[in-house]
Formats: structure tokens, C-alpha cells, sequence
């Protein structure tokens, strides 16, 4: 029996061996799927995050059009006009979505061809929060999806603060240096350039050649030359130039900014240099040389051409990219239908992509490379437009009349407005050094009433606390006159407060007369007439701007020119000295040719710079509240730059 019963025990050992053994392999089993199922979870959650940070990133660039959906609806039912204070957190159930070529929106769905196993990653803003009137909290997330069955496999969030009370463009009449709606022509010798009014004067503490500043036309129409920006001289430019029809370069000094058209970009002259990048809704063309330090982008054919043309970064083309001459890319070159090279140093040193690659030379096409040949369409992204506001009429012209960008008051509503206030006639100063001031209680004469060259004085009668809602921020005091000329050797000054001098018909100031605003006052001119300024127009202040970033010296006028160019342009600013304001002229050429320069900033039917003239612009005017009604936060949160302020991840951080 005993034998019987070890081999007894033996059998329980042996079993509880057995157990003891399943449960260490189970073990091994569950454990290794728990490390599985983490990792696979960290990947998901990472990727979540990824698509987070995807939104986050467009946010901060403002590059895609989705973005100003969300900032104009932001601002347009969360932070602007009354009562807004209690206003409840958007939230966008249906999501924001960034887009594949991040200019165009696509449905988040499509993000899965570019994730294996029919996952992908939806970015979106999930919630926006009003902080107080000049903040907001932005709630960033990605979700992975599975394709199929909708079910959310992992998740990801963070909030950043953003301000958009103010931020870099707030949407007043003064966002840009030099606009012409048809067409901008600088062939002067001066810098345009931007400045800091608020950090002292010009030139001061390096306080000059700044990049803040746009020179930009916005006219769209199809087969005319119109709208075309043409910079043919030396001046260097410290900004971008952006154009609804064409952009040709001549002979042009270094330009500090991007090149963006909707029409042809031409560099035409081997001395161009052109910092930032350039893109083309049409075709770009390097005609005799040049330098580009960015990427070239066109929806057409880019032909690099000339001794020396050289790119530093990448070209693409939705079209043809053609090397005709000696011409250099520093780095890949992609076409969706060609790539050529023709003289025998044409250099790619990247990759060259395109169905076809080609050389005219007689080399081998690969020693014209220096990165990889691979023949296949690379899908070239179109080129974005860059006038996107909207438009009027039936040939698609923008409107050029408002104040701002959107819908707002126009130069016909500032005369509207005017017009129900009485003339006092025309007035004419001339003769003698004598000073002749304007003040809300009329014009104040000479005492030496023999040398007055202006007769029955009381009679130029001033309305005083004139609103003109939409467009002046601050009530101001307004004499009416059919014309008015300053000649001779006569002082005219403005003092005692913000007056504004409408004349119904031509302005005329020349000859030695002075025209002077007062420390502490400002003048607004608005005529229906011409303008013609070959005299002194200064302000005391060293700024052209108030605290408020407002103008102290500005013009508006509604003369229409028909297109007239140079000496018979309705706005001509020809004196020497400095005019330290604000141009607003949508029917005129504004003819900027004096030997002096403009601090402030102009906008006219067409511009032309010439002579030794420099455009200054003032960025203090980015915060001017005029043509927004409301103190400039119009336009902070409605598509311009939103200026970030803090990251958080948690409901109170």
C-alpha cells in the first residue's frame, strides 16, 4: 500500500506543478497583451495629440481658411458689441477641420488615407471661451478614429490663451502702407519701410526699416493690367507686396517680405533680390537673373532664367518648372507635368519629381541633379488666392470705397454725412507772412487787419460736436467751404482741438504758405475735388498718430480722376517736406513725388511713388479705431492675428 500511496502524492505534486505552471504562462500571456494594448494605446493617444498639435500650429500661422472661419465667428458672437460679456463658450460640435494641402478644407474623414488600417486623426477646435474683452480660451483636440463603426480610440487636448482684443491688425482703415486697388507704381529712390511712432521718431534707436508693412493692390479683373504692382527702381521695400493682378520687378533694390499674386510674378532685372518666398496664381518668371532666398510656388510654369538666377529653397509647380539658362535651385523641384533643364549649369541640388525630367543640353539630365529623379506627379497644391474679401459688381471688382476690408462705411458715407451742414463760401489766403488760425470758434485773423487777405472773416461759421458714426471715433468740429487755396507766403493753422475741413470742391496749397496742426489738435480733410499739396503740410508732433493710434493729419477725397497718372492725378503730394498723416483717395491716383517722405499711410485708386519719396508706415495706426465704430476690437478676432499669450492643460491653469 504504501508505494500505492506516494505514487499518490507524487500525482498531486505533479499536478499542482501543472497548475502552477498554466498560470505563470496565462500570466505571461495577459501580461504581454496588457504591454500591447499600452503601447497601442500610446501610439493612439500620441497621435491624438499630434492632430492637437496639427490645429494648434494653423492657429498660430493663420494659414488656412478655416481659421478665419473660426476667428470671425469668434469675434462675431463672442467678443464684439455690448452684452457680450455673459456670452456662452462656442462649441463646434461639427469640428474645424485643417485641410491636407493646408489651404483648402477637406472632410476629416479623408485624413485616412494617410493612416494605416483605416485609423486617422480628427484635429479640431472643440470650445472657445470669452475671458474678458480682450482674451479667449481655445480648447485644441485630436481624436483617432476607426473607420467603420465611429468608434474613438483615443483622445487628446490643451487650451492656449489667446488675445484678440487688439493683436497685430485690429481691423481699422489703416492696416497696410501703401494700397492701390488698381495698381501700385513705385519707381522712387526712397525706402518704404514701417516704423514705431510710439518708440520715438523715425530713424531713432534703430527705430526704422522694419518689415511691418504691406504694399497691396486688390482689383481683380481678368485680361487687364490693372491691379499689377510694378517695382522699378532701387528702393529697398520691408514687407510683402501682395496683388490681385501681376507683380513685375525691375531694377528694384532688396525686397524684405514675400511675393503673392493672384496674377504673373516677373523678375526682370538680375540686380532683384527678393528675401521671402514667392507665389504665383499664375506664373513666376526670373527673365534675366534675380535671387529668391525662399520657395517659389505657381500654379503655372516657373521658368528660371539669366546668369545668376538662383532659388534657396524649393520650387513647385502645378504646371512646368523650366531651368532654360544657367540658373541654380538650392533645393527640390517638383511639377506636375515637367521638369527641364537647358543650359549645361543648370543645378538642381535636391530631389527633381515630376512625370517627366528632361534636360535640352547635351549632359545626362542626372548630373544636372544632385538629389534623386523620380518620375511621378507629385500633386502640386493650387496657390491660394490672395484677395479674398468679398467683391461687388458683375466684373468681381473688390470695393475700394470702405473703410476696412468688410462691411463697413464708405468714403460716400463720411460726405453723406457731411452734407447736411451749410458752405461758407470759398476760401482763398494769400499775400504776406501773416497767420490765419481755425478753431471751433471760427477762423481767427490777423490783428493787422490791413495785410488780411481774407474779407468779412465771421462769416466761415464752424458746427461744432459733428458725429460721424462708423467712421470717426470721436465727435469733431466741421467748417464747410465750396473751395479752398493757400498760396504766398500765409500761415494757416489748425489749433484747439480735432477739426475737420470739408471743401466741396479743389484744394490748393503752394507757393511758401505754411499749413501747420497745432500740438494737441488734429485736422481731417475730405474733399470732392482735387488736391494738389507743392507746399509745406506739417504736424507739431514728431508722431503722425495720437495716443489712440489714431491719425492726426489725415485726407479723404472723393474726386474721381478717371485713371489719370502723375501731374493730372487727383491727390498730388509734391512739397518737400515731410506730410505726417493719412491718405484716403478710392476714386484717384494718388501721385506721391515730392523730395521729402510720407510717415503714415496711403490708399488710392492707383499709387504712384516717384522722385526721392519714402513711405514710412506708422505701426501705431494697426490700433486706430477709425472706420470701426467701436474702438478698433472689430476686426481684432475676425481673421487677423490672434497674439498668443500662454498654454494650458487644465480647465484652471
Amino acid at each position: 500500500m504504501r508505494p500505492h500511496k506516494q505514487s499518490g502524492f507524487v500525482l498531486v505534486i505533479g499536478l499542482a506543478l501543472l497548475t502552477i505552471a498554466s498560470g505563470l504562462v496565462v500570466t505571461g500571456m495577459s501580461l504581454g497583451r496588457y504591454q500591447e494594448r499600452q503601447a497601442g494605446n500610446y501610439v493612439r493617444t500620441n497621435s491624438a495629440q499630434l492632430g492637437a498639435d496639427d490645429a494648434f500650429r494653423h492657429f498660430l500661422e493663420n494659414d488656412a481658411e478655416w481659421v478665419a472661419r473660426v476667428k470671425t465667428r469668434v469675434n462675431e458672437e463672442l467678443m464684439t458689441g455690448e452684452g457680450k460679456e455673459d456670452a456662452k463658450p462656442l462649441k463646434f460640435s461639427e469640428g474645424y477641420f485643417i485641410s491636407l494641402s493646408d489651404e483648402v478644407p477637406v472632410p476629416w474623414k479623408d485624413r485616412k488615407i494617410y493612416a494605416p488600417e483605416d485609423q486617422y486623426t480628427r484635429p479640431m477646435v472643440e470650445l472657445v471661451e470669452r475671458l474678458d474683452n480682450e482674451r479667449v480660451r481655445v480648447t485644441f483636440s485630436g481624436r483617432n478614429w476607426v473607420d467603420g463603426d465611429g468608434r474613438n480610440v483615443g483622445f487628446a487636448s490643451f487650451q492656449a490663451v489667446f488675445g484678440v482684443g487688439g493683436g497685430n491688425k485690429p481691423g481699422g482703415a489703416y492696416q497696410d502702407v501703401l494700397v492701390g486697388c488698381e495698381g501700385v507704381n513705385a519707381a522712387g529712390g526712397g525706402i518704404i519701410d514701417s516704423y514705431d511712432s510710439r518708440d520715438g521718431k523715425y530713424g531713432e534707436n534703430g527705430n526704422a526699416n522694419k518689415s511691418n508693412t504691406t504694399i497691396k493692390s486688390s482689383y481683380k479683373k481678368d485680361g487687364s493690367q490693372e491691379g499689377d504692382i510694378v517695382l522699378s527702381s532701387g528702393q529697398p521695400v520691408y514687407g510683402d507686396v501682395e496683388s490681385a493682378g501681376r507683380i513685375v520687378v525691375g531694377n528694384s533694390g532688396t525686397i524684405h517680405g514675400d511675393l503673392k499674386a493672384d496674377g504673373d510674378i516677373v523678375v526682370r532685372n538680375g540686380g532683384a533680390d527678393i528675401q521671402g518666398d514667392v507665389s504665383s496664381r499664375g506664373s513666376v518668371e526670373m527673365v534675366n537673373g534675380g535671387s529668391v532666398s525662399g520657395n517659389i510656388r505657381a500654379n503655372g510654369d516657373v521658368t528660371i532664367n539669366g546668369g545668376g538666377a538662383n532659388v534657396g529653397g524649393n520650387v513647385a509647380s502645378r504646371k512646368a518648372v523650366r531651368l532654360t539658362s544657367s540658373g541654380h535651385v538650392q533645393g527640390n523641384v517638383e511639377a506636375n507635368k515637367e521638369i527641364v533643364t537647358g543650359n549645361w549649369s543648370s543645378r538642381i541640388d535636391g530631389n527633381a519629381t515630376a512625370p517627366v525630367v528632361r534636360t535640352t543640353s547635351n549632359r545626362d539630365v542626372a548630373e544636372q541633379v544632385g538629389g534623386a529623379i523620380k518620375p511621378a506627379s507629385p500633386d502640386v497644391a493650387e496657390v491660394p488666392e490672395v484677395v479674398t474679401e468679398p467683391t461687388e459688381g458683375e466684373d468681381g471688382q473688390q470695393s475700394c470705397e470702405a473703410f476696412t476690408t468688410s462691411d463697413g462705411a464708405t468714403i460716400s458715407d463720411l460726405t453723406d454725412a457731411l452734407e447736411p451742414y451749410a458752405s461758407s463760401g470759398s476760401l482763398s489766403i494769400g499775400g504776406g507772412s501773416q497767420t490765419y488760425t481755425l478753431t471751433p470758434n471760427g477762423l481767427q485773423m490777423p490783428a493787422d487787419n490791413n495785410n488780411n487777405s481774407v474779407s468779412n472773416p465771421e462769416r466761415y461759421k464752424v458746427s461744432r460736436d459733428v458725429s460721424v458714426d462708423g467712421i470717426f471715433p470721436e465727435p469733431t468740429n466741421v467748417l464747410v467751404l465750396d473751395n479752398f487755396s493757400l498760396g504766398g507766403s500765409a500761415n494757416f493753422v489748425v489749433d484747439g482741438g480735432d477739426m475737420t475741413l470739408y471743401v466741396k470742391g479743389g484744394i490748393d496749397i503752394g507757393g511758401g504758405a505754411t499749413f501747420n496742426v497745432a500740438e494737441g489738435s488734429s485736422l481731417k480733410i475730405v474733399t470732392e475735388g482735387r488736391f494738389n499739396l507743392g507746399s509745406n503740410l506739417n504736424v507739431a508732433s514728431e508722431s503722425p498718430t495720437d495716443d489712440d493710434g489714431n491719425p492726426i493729419l489725415s485726407l479723404y477725397s472723393t474726386y474721381d480722376d478717371e485713371g489719370a497718372s502723375g501731374w493730372n492725378a487727383g491727390v498730388n503730394i509734391t512739397g518737400a517736406s515731410a506730410f505726417k498723416g493719412t491718405i484716403f483717395a478710392p476714386r484717384s491716383t494718388v501721385n506721391v513725388a515730392g523730395s521729402g517722405a510720407l510717415y503714415g499711410a496711403v490708399k488710392g485708386r492707383r499709387v504712384e511713388v516717384n522722385g526721392g519719396a519714402g513711405i514710412h508706415y506708422d505701426e501705431a495706426l494697426m490700433e486706430s479705431s477709425v472706420g470701426t465704430g467701436d474702438g478698433g476690437t472689430d476686426g481684432g478676432a475676425g481673421g487677423g492675428d490672434w497674439t498668443l499669450e500662454g498654454l494650458s492643460y487644465g480647465a484652471n491653469d
